[in-house]
């Protein structure tokens, strides 16, 4: 189950309450009524406060003309969608140029909105970075390098690559997030043993967040900007941290303007190049879109369209029309699809929709294009064919029996040292 709406819902009622407090001490003061009896503090500090995501003033993106790229029922269908899902904004990059945005009412595309279900993929890349930068060594490692509160408890034990694949066996802690968000992030607990269960939780981000702090020696905040989100070409954006210690929560309310939330998905149909910088090196992106034991359709934190499946799947109901297609998705709503044969990146923002269908958006893009499928890329002067989609154009040897998901059993916890192992349930 991914879970990070509890996180959220808790972060946001600690805020929201902090407000509360706080307007009631600006309006509460000499020769103002007070029925209750109650004086309030002069004032209420909040557990988070806004962090700033350090940028340039970035770069400007290529528009085109809807008209040219879309047919006029498929322009239609798309705008009936974005409305029907209450999308706050959805934008389709293609062949070169953003060739659509929509924002719903009030929203502008100079707002900062939340796409906080994005941020595990932006802290894939960040870690691909940091291994090849040499900063974090192999995938393989335990996080008691970089956590020694972690040292000797078998929370340590959990590998980089089992917080990035999702199956490190992590919790969210017990109490809200506070304003000293590293203490709040180590209380996480381990409710499973690492690498035994497939369930990708926030908190795994947070955990992660604070190793490649730990390792680069610079805020999280920081290392993500200098090292990805400025060399994209984003402009500033904004985290929530801890009022105590200004530590990143980077499992809720990570907004930036909608344009800049699609340049991770141009980086991914340019195969980690920005502009001319080759920004992320292909074998992560590889990696990144290779399968997990656990699931056929799970690479870090990077989803696969192919094969499809309409039990177990990946949440679509229907093949995708694009079947190279790769996606990040966040149950805060948030969306990035990308097709590197049909160079087609599309960004959806805004709240859950009920009973979202990870095919119908996609396709829906997909088929109301007009233009001409892009011609085949070449590398080093050769020609490459590279699959644009499964549906028949290009022949793909059949799945006749996809391969099982591994049966993974749970081993009980040791017991950490001074404590007795827990009696067997009844």
């Amino acid at each position: 189950m991914r879970r990070p709406y509890l996180i959220a819902a808790a972060l946001f009622a600690t805020t929201a309450l902090a407000a509360v407090l706080w307007l009631g001490a600006r309006d509460t003061g000499p020769g103002t009524d007070d029925p209750a009896g109650i004086l309030l503090p002069e004032k209420a500090v909040g557990p988070l406060v806004d962090l700033p995501l350090p940028s340039g003033s970035g770069t400007v993106l290529p528009m085109g003309d809807p008209d040219q790229a879309f047919s006029a029922d498929g322009l239609k269908s798309i705008r009936d969608f974005a409305t029907a899902s209450n999308s706050k904004a959805l934008l389709v990059w293609h062949a070169g140029a953003l060739q659509l945005e929509i924002y719903a009412p009030g929203v502008q595309a100079g707002d900062m909105l939340d796409g906080t279900g994005l941020v595990p993929g932006l802290m894939t890349l960040l870690t691909g970075l940091a291994q090849r930068d040499g900063v974090v060594p192999g995938l393989e490692t335990g996080i008691a390098a970089w956590l020694p509160e972690w040292a000797g408890d078998d929370r340590g034990r959990v590998t980089l690559r089992q917080l990035l694949e999702g199956t490190s066996g992590l919790d969210a802690p017990e109490a809200p997030p506070g304003p000293d968000a590293i203490a709040w992030t180590l209380s996480a607990r381990l409710v499973a043993e690492p690498g035994s269960r497939f369930e990708p939780h926030g908190v795994e981000m947070q955990v992660l967040g604070i190793v490649l702090a730990r390792a680069a020696g610079v805020p999280v905040a920081d290392y993500l900007s200098e090292r990805l989100w400025r060399p994209l070409g984003a402009r500033p954006g904004l985290l929530a941290a801890g009022s105590g210690d200004g530590a990143a929560y980077l499992q809720c309310c990570v907004r930036a303007t909608a344009r800049d939330w699609l340049r991770p998905g141009l980086l991914l149909l340019e195969g980690g190049m920005a502009g001319n910088t080759a920004l992320v090196p292909a074998p992560w992106l590889d990696q990144m879109q290779r399968p997990i034991p656990h699931s056929r359709h799970d690479g870090l934190r990077t989803r696969m369209a192919w094969p499809f499946e309409a039990k177990n799947g990946n949440g679509a109901r229907k093949p995708f029309t694009d079947g190279d297609t790769i996606f990040w998705s966040g149950e805060d709503g948030a969306r990035l699809y990308v097709s590197r044969g049909r160079e087609l990146v599309i960004l959806r923002l805004g709240p859950a929709a009920a009973d979202w269908d990870e095919s119908a958006l996609p396709n829906l893009v997909s088929k109301a294009l007009i233009t001409p499928p892009a011609e085949f890329r070449s590398v080093n002067g050769l020609s490459v064919r590279r699959a644009r989609d499964l549906n028949g154009k290009i022949d793909m040897p059949p799945i006749v029996k996809p391969p099982a998901v591994p049966k993974v059993t749970v081993e009980p916890l040791a017991p950490l040292e001074g404590e007795a192992a827990a009696s067997p349930p009844p």
